[in-house]
């Protein structure tokens, strides 16, 4: 998913709650008055702190560790650069409980610096665990088995505030501190996906309830209360949904707390991706016709939800741009565009390199797309018509050709031009190279069981290699961009 930079934060003044409210009707949008807003965008929820692990969540990492080896919980938290303080006697049972606790003893909680450490350390756990449940010698109740132990884990991260997602976790934070003027997913589209829930009379907490759904994904307990009786959302959103029962049910799309109409793209996708969750919606019949109205929606602006995972044999969901499609629009390609920067780039590489160990297939089918977006992204924006055949080989050549970066574009004259001609030369080689290792191990061929002979060292290959000829073209595009405005610049000057 990408990062989107901005602002630091959006508060947008509301009307008060009585305004909303007259003649008995349900509210849509939980009230406060605009002093209200502007409060709750300075409380702790809104402001960019590093935010604390708590007690609760590093209790369940470290019970989550009783079942690894002493050896491999020292190598996690010693890549980490926690330090383990080994003269501190715990008050818990157990070696590696004990040893869990002297590597946290090390460490300050209010520090930045020792929250990021300790993130790493979860990281690397947490990449491991999927992993080794992903282990297609385990029993089908095994890996059902491990997968529930880590979304556990997760759900306490995202009570914190912190979100997993392509080996990285981000502080939610972050993501919510971001301008919305950069977000892909418009707020038509958003607001086609609620009126479709609204007719279809989709309940979007599933079976759960509203402030069981929602504390999977945020720690309600320290969002403010739009509600001058409460101190906080949990205790305001339990006494207007559960008690009183006077808010409109789609009314969390409409709370700026939650930031789902105008925030951040991630904020709304992982929202619609929990409400499929088989915790939320163990029907698949229901989640199937969901899943299809909600990504028709996404399409339009280059989304879509894609299973990542399985839990007891249902799909789990994340969210991933539209990458290589034979119906890839010049318009999709302009999205991607306006979003193509460097942190985009590097978002998507770490995507790529998240998979590498847990799903080496989806990994080398991942990078092929990676370039295949890049090429068409290239070649749509600069209205260069695409090669007829979905063939790499020849969409890289096109691209190629397009930024002159062919063998015989190389003057003579050029420093080391005989050294750029036979690495320009090698690209063709590489791009030939994925193409056919992602068509024999690749995903995205409906293969029935995982292919044979596969291990992370060839994926990580795919990977490198997608990963450097991306960024060269990218980079090469930049510049090619730049030197353009520049160039328009100078004209118009004259």
């Amino acid at each position: 998913m990408i990062r989107l930079a901005g602002a630091d934060r959006l508060c947008v003044p509301t009307v008060s709650t009585q305004a909303r409210t007259n003649h008995g009707a349900k509210s849509r949008i939980p009230g406060r008055s605009s002093a209200v807003a502007e409060e709750a965008c300075n409380s702790r929820a809104f402001k960019m702190r590093p935010k604390p692990i708590s007690k609760r969540t590093r209790n369940a990492f470290r019970e989550f560790l009783v079942g690894w080896t002493l050896g491999t919980i020292e190598l996690e938290f010693d890549s980490a650069g926690i330090e383990c303080s080994r003269d501190f006697e715990p008050q818990v049972s157990g070696q590696r409980r004990s040893l869990v606790e002297q590597y946290y003893h090390s460490l300050d909680f209010r520090d930045p610096d020792d929250v990021a450490k300790l993130l790493h350390a979860y990281e690397n756990i947490l990449t491991v665990a999927s992993r080794d449940a992903a282990d297609p010698s385990l029993q089908s109740s095994e890996r059902d088995s491990r997968q529930s132990e880590i979304e556990e884990l997760l759900g306490w991260l995202r009570r914190d505030g912190f979100v997993f997602d392509g080996g990285s976790l981000t502080s939610i934070d972050k993501l919510e501190s971001q301008d919305t003027a950069g977000c892909s997913v418009s707020e038509v589209t958003r607001r086609e996906i609620i009126d479709y829930l609204n007719a279809d009379k989709v309940e979007w907490s599933g079976r759960l309830g509203g402030v069981e759904f929602l504390s999977r994904l945020y720690q309600l307990d320290t969002m403010p209360s739009n509600d001058h009786r409460f101190a906080s959302a949990l205790s305001d959103i339990q006494q207007h949904t559960a008690l009183n029962d006077d808010w409109s049910t789609d009314w969390v799309f409409f709370d700026e707390r939650f930031r789902l109409l105008q925030g951040p793209d991630e904020s709304f996708l992982r929202f619609l991706c929990e409400m499929l969750h088989p915790v939320v919606r163990p029907d698949g019949n229901e989640v199937a016709r969901i899943l299809s109205t909600v990504n028709r929606h996404l399409a339009q602006d280059g989304w879509e939800l894609a299973a990542y995972g399985e839990m007891s044999g249902r799909p789990i969901f994340s969210a991933r741009r539209l990458l290589a499609d034979t119906k890839f629009s010049v318009r999709q390609a302009g999205q991607v565009a306006r979003s193509l920067d460097a942190t985009y780039v590097t978002k998507q590489i770490t995507r790529m390199e998240g998979a590498i160990h847990s799903d080496p297939e989806l990994a080398i089918g991942t990078a092929k797309e990676f370039v295949e977006t890049m090429c068409k992204t290239i070649l749509l924006t600069s209205g260069t018509t695409l090669p007829s055949s979905d063939d790499l080989p020849k969409l890289v050549k096109a691209t190629l050709t397009h930024l002159q970066l062919t063998p015989n574009d190389i003057p003579e004259s050029a420093a080391a031009s005989q050294t750029i001609r036979v690495l320009l030369s090698n690209l063709a080689t590489i791009t030939k190279g994925l193409a056919e290792l992602r068509n024999r191990y690749g995903s995205g061929h409906g293969k029935a069981a995982r292919s044979a002979g596969l291990a992370p060292r060839h994926a990580r290959l795919a990977v490198g290699a997608a990963s450097t000829l991306g960024v060269f073209l990218f980079e090469t595009f930049q510049e090619r961009q730049e030197a353009k405005a520049a160039s328009e610049t100078k004209k118009t000057g004259q």
